[in-house]
């Protein structure tokens, strides 16, 4: 054992012995340490030879959020050098800014030195494996829930190890078709929803969207049905093992916005289940985060260029309107559904900003609870960095995802449909 502790404290020391990285968030350098991977991938395990450019874990120590996972640092360090993964330490001393909302910059900034070359002095990464993981978690990865002839999907689960408690489970659909991590489209994206959320101690996972690419817009239905709830049984399966309280929200943007409203507008229609993994599992979900996309096709712009694609692939729609109504998640919204929270960027397309008008007029019709929030910083295609969007969107998931959800509102409380913006 103490060779074990001795051996771990020197390739730390060894590899980073006055190395910094500059936190955006707490506007100070932080301490990191470099640990070389104990094996390939699948080899020898007492080797620190790695032929190919090697996963990352970026490991988070030192936060000020409450640590939920139980296992110590060393041991799940150990374990992820062994599973074959370059480990970046950076500890955060406790300084109070680092968490959500002001640790998702650092999460950007993290992603852009990847994809930019300039993280670890350029060192050769392998960037679809770019994982950020706060202290106390392990990293599940290749968790199959849906097999086709040409294609398994799968998703990579970010969980607090032996919790102190039940945790409810955040999923997203990759806006990546082909690599569900790849760091250009986070990077590309701002996307820190994952990230964010399991610092704050919840599981997250991250799984393949349901259409293979290349990407052309469209989303087949009913296929795309039954690979998301297959995604969310999947998860929910892990409950047991993993210490999840079972409770998952979706949450989406562009591509993957869809999938995530889709999942809480076709709750309990037998037709969309009995495909994939885990077929006797509940694949219902307790809200959803809906971010910038499309949820229906029939009623678009005049002058959506997207629409000859629709046209070719589904018929004119005139003629063809049930097929067209069959491919958007919102028309599955007959009734209310759970609560949903929404956010589009200020300076998004019309057509982007058209589409969440239509979705927010909907539920108001039907009285389904939502709230909005307008991302006012304009960025764009981005998913939003802005306190004023993050911080009411972190109230969302823990009110949706705690294990007894009434204990944040009072009897007149109750989810309504809180809106701004």
């Amino acid at each position: 054992m103490f060779r074990f502790h001795l051996a771990l404290l020197l390739t730390a020391v060894c590899a980073t012995a006055g190395t910094t990285w500059h936190s955006v968030a707490t506007n100070s350098e932080v301490p990191i340490s470099v640990l070389e991977p104990s094996a390939n991938p699948g080899g020898d395990t007492t080797t620190a030879h790695v032929k190919q450019a090697p996963p990352v874990i970026i490991y988070l120590q030192n936060l000020p959020t409450p640590r939920v996972g139980t296992d110590s640092d060393e041991s799940i360090l150990h374990d992820f050098r062994a599973e074959g993964f370059l480990v970046v330490t950076l500890d955060y001393a406790h300084q109070s800014r680092a968490r959500w909302p002001f640790i998702n910059r650092d999460f950007t900034a993290l992603r852009e030195q990847v994809q930019k070359k300039t993280f670890l002095d350029g060192r050769a990464l392998d960037t679809l494996h770019i994982f950020i993981v706060p202290s106390g978690h392990r990293l599940k990865r290749d968790v199959v829930f849906y097999r086709e002839a040409k294609r398994t999907l799968a998703l990579d689960l970010i969980y607090p190890s032996h919790p102190a408690k039940p945790v409810g489970a955040v999923l997203e659909f990759s806006c990546d078709n082909k690599n569900r991590m790849s760091n250009f489209s986070l990077n590309f994206c701002t996307d820190t929803m994952l990230e964010g959320a399991a610092t704050e101690g919840f599981a997250v996972a991250m799984a393949d969207h349901p259409v293979p690419a290349p990407y052309a817009g469209l989303d087949a239905m009913p296929e795309c049905a039954w690979k998301t709830k297959a995604a969310v049984r999947t998860l929910r399966a892990q409950s047991g093992a993993l210490g999840l309280n079972g409770r998952i929200v979706p949450v989406g943007f562009s591509r993957g916005s869809g999938m995530a409203l889709l999942l809480a507008t076709t709750r309990s229609r037998a037709e969309f289940e009995g495909h994939g993994e885990h077929l006797g599992t509940d694949s219902s979900v307790q809200g959803a985060v809906v971010l910038s996309g499309r949820f229906t096709y029939l009623d678009l712009l005049a002058n959506d260029k997207m629409i000859p694609r629709y046209n070719a692939a589904w018929g004119e729609r005139a003629t063809h309107e049930q097929r067209w109504r069959s491919q958007g998640a919102l028309d599955y919204l007959t009734a209310p559904t759970e609560p949903l929270f929404l956010s589009i960027n200020c300076t998004e397309s019309p057509d982007a900003l058209h589409q969440m008008e239509v979705l927010r007029h909907r539920l108001t019709e039907l009285s389904s609870p939502f709230e909005y929030h307008l991302d006012e910083e304009p960025r764009g295609h981005r998913v939003p960095l802005t306190p004023a969007v993050l911080d009411p969107m972190l109230s969302y998931l823990k009110r949706q995802l705690a294990s007894d959800p009434s204990i944040y509102f009072s009897h007149k409380e109750a989810p309504e449909g809180r809106k701004k913006g």
